[in-house]
């Protein structure tokens, strides 16, 4: 899919300026006329200066740029270093246990890179073993409506020709009844205008133009649900095969909770999408476990989810000025208090990045993302609200976690210079182990094909994504005008 921010299964461009000419003649025939006032701002008391794009950002002439770039490089270059040789040396260090059993004295002698691998199993058995208590207690006899409540399905396109049918007729299969279909195209994106057309002959299903707002997702989506009159709202990509009981099972919670997100399973076609597939596993839904078990936060994104229009309009919607809207959007449905329900039953199948340059290039463009965001959660903390305070902890730590991750490469370095490569097994065997787990139950549940090699490289996800940060931070602070990268799908 396209998603002009693009998330994962998405594909992603800039909309120049629309001729106001071309805009009259859109077919706006599909559309009703319903009018919906639309959320006033955010007011925001910023204590430091936010603004949407880079810390410093490229301003001045071209040998401000040029001074800029090269802070970039450097910085991320020796960064980079630095973490790997600050673990190295951190893992070479030694612990003393002493240990006293009546009258015998056991000291025991631990180089820090062991304990970092005793942790790393730790983690990740933890983890893995509470996301599976999850999986099964959401898989046992889920609930699943017929009504309930009207409905609108959102599906922001752009350029997503190819990939719409799949999200369109995944809907339109949906054993909801009160369902709506509304999808919203970019003023400039006439191919995928004239595909929604196509879908439009069903009487579920409408097409809207993003005349309000045009290039971003989330601008799409605020356009399109302020055009809707439903009670609830759903919000999904344009190449997301949503399960025909998601949407009905999510209703049944609505009376109890504002938002319920689903989960999204990216398709493991090869070897960087099984890379992708993999790394969904590990780093989103087993990685959030200890958060989710510890506090009340939860990931409310912009796609499979569907929410009450009450909370829509609480928090204002999505912002187009966010590079990550969805990541964004979680943290202000926190601070706002509103109740997450995260479901994973009837997951939703998606598309994976299709080569490394892509994968690179999208991950790089999440993480800048999550330096934007913690930036302006930064700007607007309240030290007297224990959720503003809490929200911008828990984005600093992902941040954090995922440069640390970059050490790890230098831990297990260390055990092969002392030659304790023995304790390569335990934490590898912890990730493979719940990686294969999980892909054997998605089997069943989502209908994948059987596991192959490809997790043998899952590994060498964590150091890449340390770099991936390290990267994503000295370009948001120096470089990053704003612009994102586009991945091909469909």
């Amino acid at each position: 899919m396209t998603d002009h921010h693009g998330r994962e299964g998405a594909s992603v461009g800039v909309v120049g300026v629309t001729d106001p000419e071309r805009e009259e003649s859109h077919d706006f025939s599909r559309v009703e006329d319903v009018n919906i006032a639309v959320p006033p701002p955010r007011h925001r008391t910023a204590m430091v200066s936010y603004q949407p794009r880079g810390f410093i950002g490229l301003s001045g002439n071209h040998s401000t740029m040029g001074i800029t770039r090269w802070i970039d490089r450097v910085g991320f270059v020796s960064t980079s270093g630095g973490i790997l040789a600050s673990g190295f040396l951190q893992g070479l260090g030694v612990l003393s246990v002493r240990i006293e059993l009546a009258s015998i004295v056991l000291v025991v002698i631990l180089f820090h890179a062991v304990l970092s691998s005793i942790s790393i199993t730790a983690f990740v058995g933890v983890s893995g073993l509470l996301f599976g208590v999850k999986l099964g207690l959401d898989g046992r006899s889920p609930t699943v409506q017929t009504e309930g409540g009207t409905v609108a399905a959102i599906v922001p396109v752009y350029q997503d020709v190819q990939a719409l049918s799949r999200s369109i007729q995944g809907l339109l299969a949906s054993t909801y009844d009160d369902l709506s279909v509304y999808i919203v195209c970019e003023p400039d994106d006439h191919a995928s205008q004239r595909r929604a057309r196509e879908f439009a002959d069903h009487d579920r299903v409408h097409v809207l133009v993003n005349v309000t707002d045009p290039g971003s997702k989330a601008s799409a989506i605020n356009h399109a649900i302020n055009q809707t009159a439903s009670e609830y709202v759903a919000v999904f990509d344009a190449d997301e095969c949503i399960h025909p009981s998601f949407v009905g099972h999510a209703v049944s919670h609505l009376d109890r909770y504002d938002i319920v997100q689903g989960r999204t399973v990216p398709e493991p076609t090869g070897a960087v999408e099984s890379v992708a597939y993999y790394e969904s596993i590990l780093l989103s839904y087993v990685g959030r476990r200890l958060l989710y078990l510890l506090t009340a936060f939860r990931i409310a994104s912009s796609r499979a989810v569907v929410m009450r229009r009450s909370a829509f309009e609480r928090v204002g919607g999505y912002d187009p000025e966010m590079l990550t809207e969805d990541f964004e959007f979680a943290y202000r449905c926190y601070q706002h208090r509103l109740s997450v329900r995260e479901t994973l039953a009837y997951p939703s199948r998606i598309e994976a990045a299709h080569s490394l340059r892509d994968w690179w290039g999208q991950r790089k463009r999440w993480m800048t993302g999550y330096v934007q965001v913690f930036h302006r959660l930064v700007a607007e903390i309240n030290p007297f609200d224990s959720r503003s305070v809490l929200s911008t902890a828990v984005c600093a730590g992902t941040i954090v976690g995922n440069v640390l991750m970059l050490s790890l490469l230098s831990k297990f370095l260390v055990l092969l210079v002392v030659e304790a490569e023995a304790w390569f097994l335990p934490p590898i065997g912890a990730v493979g182990a719940v990686a294969l787990t999980v892909h054997l139950s998605d089997i069943r549940r989502v209908g994948l094909s059987r596991p192959g090699v490809y997790w043998l490289v899952i590994p060498a996800l964590f150091p890449l994504y340390g770099l991936t940060m390290v990267k994503a931070v000295f370009e948001y602070l120096f470089t990053w005008d704003g612009s994102w990268y586009s991945v091909e799908k469909g």
